[in-house]
């Protein structure tokens, strides 16, 4: 969550990433928190987990994933949501990419959070992404579970990954060496 929030303060303090109007603003990204509720089977004394979420309004959709998966990425994928901003007309997408990208900047390289999923909320006054269940891949070890694709989970979203006006706008070298 702390990723996120400091992502969405380095959007709002770039003057390339202003909107060239008082009625829009780029998207923040919000993580959803999760809880774990355990219950036991009367019968078998059994314990059973489950992850709860607050239900995501809206289309589901993935933007990337921890295997290369980039939404847009030369797959046909089109999205009609965009903002005009200082810098130019962006997609809203590039939010959601160009964080994982801004990840692997913030943390020098030692980490990506991707396989992101969710919606994009359109109930307030500006939209923002609520996203679920991402995946962290870090260079060494498999710190972050079964997901963490360590080193190759980096490197498959680098090679996808392709820099717009919001990396470029967040100041963000191009992802050509991973």
């Amino acid at each position: 969550y702390n990723l996120a929030e400091k992502y969405n303060t380095a959007v709002r303090t770039s003057p390339l990433l202003k909107s060239t109007t008082e009625e829009a603003k780029p998207p923040e990204l919000r993580f959803m928190l999760c809880h774990v509720y355990t219950i036991t089977n009367d019968k078998t004394k059994e314990d059973k987990g489950y992850l709860v979420e607050k239900m995501l309004p809206g289309k589901f959709t993935k933007y990337n994933s921890n295997n290369g998966y980039v939404k847009g990425a030369s797959n046909g994928d089109n999205n009609t949501h965009t903002i005009e901003l200082a810098s130019g007309r962006v997609k809203l997408e590039e939010f959601v990419q160009s964080f994982s990208h801004w990840v692997y900047e913030h943390t020098a390289h030692k980490m990506i959070v991707c396989d992101l999923q969710g919606v994009l909320n359109k109930e307030g006054r500006f939209p923002e992404y609520l996203l679920t269940d991402p995946a962290i891949c870090t260079r060494k070890g498999q710190r972050y579970g079964k997901t963490d694709m360590r080193l190759s989970g980096i490197r498959k979203f680098c090679m996808t990954h392709r820099c717009g006006l919001v990396c470029q706008g967040l100041g963000l070298p191009p992802m050509n060496k991973c």
